[in-house]
């Protein structure tokens, strides 16, 4: 998590959510930024990489 991450997560302008991997299935819990980013996530499980797009 990045130092801005961080701090934004002490204010309480960060969440997070749970986020399904479209390959494996596993449920992982994410930060919010990164999902509305559409920045590429890893799971945890199988390790794919994979973008959710909204």
């Amino acid at each position: 998590m990045s130092f801005f991450d961080n701090a934004m997560k002490r204010v309480g302008l960060i969440s997070n959510m749970t986020v399904i991997c479209p390959i494996c299935g596993h449920q992982s819990t994410q930060s919010t930024t990164k999902v509305r980013q559409q920045s590429p996530l890893l799971c945890p499980k199988c390790k794919s990489l994979f973008v959710i797009h909204r």
